[in-house]
């Protein structure tokens, strides 16, 4: 069990890696500036978020995700571990003989160059998730379908119940759920008959939503309960946008793959449906590097699947102005540079592509939805902090001098930024009595040491909206928040410094609720339109504090005793009807997309 314990604690490593890759975009910023079945139909006419002024954008899928939105669990696995008998990890997933969908037909290496020591495949579910006063996730009884023969064994937090189960269900009792622990599923053997009968299309379901999953259900009714007054769901970080090298239609992410939680990130029927199901607008990320052939078939893929009464919003990557995303960032300037090789030392070549591509894409869409093209709303994203990036690329000058028209005339709808507040702040108030409490929420809004803005973090944000505010006025846009919300890194110091402490500490305090309404109020005031924040639920750790919750496991009912960022997020839609023009859901009299089922194995 040592050594099982060891794989979970290596498995789990990739939580710092890859919440380390989005801490490095945030900090980069910083620097810069100074699927379902019958349950699947869309609310009608009387949908929670037709006048919402909100958004939210979704936490990345992966077994550690306290957001845990899939009725099927074992979508969040995040691959096969290849072991010994004995549980130890011998680091051969490469060579593992699986088929299209990622099940191990055997359990037999292909093409070791030396010999085999793995005898058995796991993966991990529901592990390293942070405690809450009503527990990590849900005790009680689990059941696990799926078809073939072998056998399987589960460790951890999961027994099995041999007298309930029977060939292709098990049921395991999880009596007590533990952060450090979580579900392992190991596959020991696997088509011993060799039929090619082998174990695939695991199911892992809570017993009392077994029924749901089996006929069709996709997503948590705790899940789709807790996003439904959100106007507009952004799917960034759900295509794993960032670091992207997909490129060609046909190598997507496939909703009957294994696993959700590769790098080409969930299927887009998946977020199409769940869109759907709360009568959300879906935000979509265009991969940096595809072709025009991709763009044409994701507009026709969210043309046939979207709800009539929904829009869909169009963005090309995710801050490709930002170094801390080196993919996206130096392809744009590599782009750049081959299509204007004459143009200068001096020229800005990243932000001229990225103009260009944006304003070809948009023509993409909505040449595909034709009639329907008012309902593609193309996003041109810019950064905060710098009203420059936002009409560099609107004007895009490169692409212009060469017979076209600026890109702000594409049919470019909305400027988007993320205006986050809070920063770097001296590792010295933690000394205080408080350990820096006071210090840092009075740094919000004004200036109490050297290092921070004037006016404050809130001050500051605001002053952001108010710049894009003058820069659209030529072109007419309006300014959306792509993301938005706190922002207080404790990296690179670690995961128990006092620092991390202090930031961790101050997004439960009560005081974070009056910072957001604050900070809200001054998107409002000065012209802001839609708000996505980023994010819905995730945990804190040392790079950073995103979740409005910390997990799917929170009360939030009555809001009261909700923690303070989303008791500010639902008070504020709840408060505040969309306050721009013809900004209100085209629910009412519209049919809402009838429901379709997944095919999932």
């Amino acid at each position: 069990m040592r050594k099982l314990r060891a794989t979970a604690i290596r498995m789990h490593g990739i939580v710092q890696l890859r919440i380390f890759k989005r801490a490095l975009g945030r900090m980069a910023s910083a620097i810069l500036i100074g699927i379902l079945g019958s349950s699947g139909a869309a609310h009608a006419a009387t949908a929670s978020n037709a006048s919402s002024p909100m958004g939210t954008n979704l936490a990345p899928v992966n077994y550690y995700s306290s957001e845990q939105p899939f009725l099927d669990i074992f979508k969040t696995n995040a691959g096969w571990s290849t072991q010994t008998s004995d549980n130890s990890e011998t680091n051969e997933e490469k060579y593992l003989n699986l088929d299209t969908q990622g099940w191990p037909i055997t359990l037999t290496a292909v093409n070791e160059p030396s010999a085999q020591k793995f005898t058995q495949v796991s993966v991990l579910l529901l592990a390293a998730l942070p405690s809450t006063s009503n527990g990590v996730y849900p005790a009680g009884q689990y059941v696990v379908m799926y078809l073939g023969q072998g056998t399987i064994t589960y460790h951890f937090d999961a027994v099995k119940v041999a007298s309930l189960s029977t060939p292709g269900r098990d049921v395991i009792n999880v009596a007590n759920p533990t952060s450090g622990g979580g579900i392992m599923i190991t596959i020991t053997s696997t088509d011993p008959n060799h039929t090619g009968d082998y174990i695939r299309n695991i199911q892992v379901v809570q017993a009392a939503q077994a029924s749901a999953l089996t006929a069709g259900q996709v997503f948590s009714p705790t899940f789709l309960n807790l996003i439904a007054k959100f106007r507009t769901l952004r799917f960034m970080d759900w295509f794993q946008t960032n670091g992207s090298t997909l490129a060609s239609w046909g190598s997507r992410s496939s909703a009957s793959y294994m696993s959700w939680s590769t790098s080409l990130g969930v299927p887009y029927e998946v977020a199409i449906q769940l869109a759907n199901a709360v009568s959300a607008d879906p935000w979509v990320n265009i991969p940096v590097m595809v072709d025009d052939n991709f763009i044409t078939q994701f507009a026709t893929l969210v043309h046939t699947q979207l709800g009539s009464t929904q829009k869909v919003y169009v963005e090309l990557s995710n801050e490709v102005w930002n170094s801390g995303f080196p993919v996206q960032y130096n392809y744009s300037i590599a782009q750049g540079k081959a299509l204007w090789p004459n143009a200068g030392s001096g020229a800005d070549y990243g932000n001229n592509w990225y103009g260009m591509r944006m304003a070809q894409t948009c023509d993409i869409w909505k040449s595909v939805w034709g009639a329907d093209s008012g309902r593609v709303v193309c996003v041109m994203a810019a950064q905060a902090a710098n009203p420059w990036v936002g009409t560099e690329r609107l004007n895009c000058s490169l692409w212009t001098g060469s017979g076209n028209a600026p890109c702000s005339a594409h049919g470019i709808g909305v400027v988007a930024i993320a205006p986050y507040f809070g920063g770097a702040i001296p590792s010295a108030w933690t000394s205080q009595p408080d350990g820096g409490l006071s210090n840092l929420f009075a740094s919000l809004t004004s200036q109490n040491d050297p290092s921070i803005p004037a006016g404050g973090f809130i001050g500051q944000a605001v002053g952001w909206v108010k710049g894009y505010q003058t820069a659209m006025a030529p072109y007419a846009l309006p300014v959306f928040a792509y993301e938005g919300g706190q922002t207080f890194i404790g990296f690179p110091t670690g995961p128990t410094s006092a620092l991390t402490d202090l930031m961790i500490a101050a997004n439960r305090d009560p005081r974070m609720l009056t910072a957001y309404q604050t900070y809200l109020q001054g998107w409002k005031t000065n012209g802001g339109e839609l708000f996505n924040h980023y994010n819905d639920i995730q945990a804190y750790t040392q790079y950073g504090e995103w979740g409005a919750l910390e997990s799917f496991m929170q009360t939030t009912s009555p809001l009261s005793a909700a923690p303070p960022k989303w008791q500010a997020l639902q008070g504020f839609i709840s408060a505040n009807n969309c306050w721009w023009a013809n900004c209100t859901a085209t629910v009412a009299g519209a049919t809402p997309m009838a429901p379709t089922n997944l095919t999932v194995h």
